[in-house]
């Protein structure tokens, strides 16, 4: 788990929504490799067990397929990842690319319920989850979502997306609420996140004169 990423996690569990505090046994230069995430709200606990980060057991078994440097090109060109500013989440099948995608972009990568042949050392961080992606709202850039995914994570993958940002999907996945679809062929979709009803209102601050 890529240190910088840590202040962007959020306890997956239903409550206000709150930062998590690591406490780290292991280190190797950035990255926390051993050590436990803890909610201060909730006082759950989710261990770091070589450089992955248990936030509960995905909801179907993990499977991966053989790394393609042309679905990595998709990938990236589909998730606009031309720079490294902001991560973008790899699920389930997806994150077998990770590394020909990292090849080719700086932007960091988050490997969600990746296959276990998988290195974890392939992306910025990786993550164990069940229905609830732990990341506050609008702080990926992008997303890929494979089969595996149920509806409950899917929309919160989809409103970890930053306004704009683009939302790959394979073929059988619908397309999730707050997605506007812009292309599509026989091995995938990609589309634009849009504000969801679901999403904050913008705050108005009226504007007066000041007083002298």
């Amino acid at each position: 788990m890529l240190v910088e990423l840590i202040e962007s996690l959020r306890c997956p569990r239903v409550h206000e929504e709150s930062s998590l505090v690591v406490s780290a046994d292991a280190t190797e230069a950035r990255h926390v490799l051993t050590g436990t995430l803890g909610c201060p709200v909730c006082g759950a606990e989710f261990p770091i067990v070589n450089g992955v980060v248990r936030f509960g057991a995905p909801p179907a078994a993990r499977r991966g397929e053989t790394p393609s440097n042309e679905v990595a090109m998709r990938l990236a060109a589909f998730l606009q990842l031309t720079d490294a500013r902001g991560p973008a989440l790899l699920c389930g099948r997806f994150a077998s690319h990770a590394l020909a995608v990292a090849a080719l972009s700086d932007a960091p990568l988050i490997l969600a319920n990746a296959a276990p042949d998988v290195p974890p050392d392939a992306g910025s961080a990786s993550i164990l989850v069940f229905d609830a992606l732990p990341f506050a709202a609008g702080s990926l850039r992008g997303a890929a979502i494979d089969e595996a995914v149920t509806t409950e994570l899917c929309r919160s993958i989809v409103r970890a997306v930053r306004p704009r940002g683009r939302v790959v999907g394979a073929p059988t996945v619908a397309l999730p609420a707050g997605v506007t679809e812009i292309a599509r062929d026989e091995r995938m979709w990609v589309g634009e996140r849009t504000a969801a009803p679901e999403d904050p209102a913008p705050r108005l601050v009226s504007l007066g004169r000041a007083p002298r």
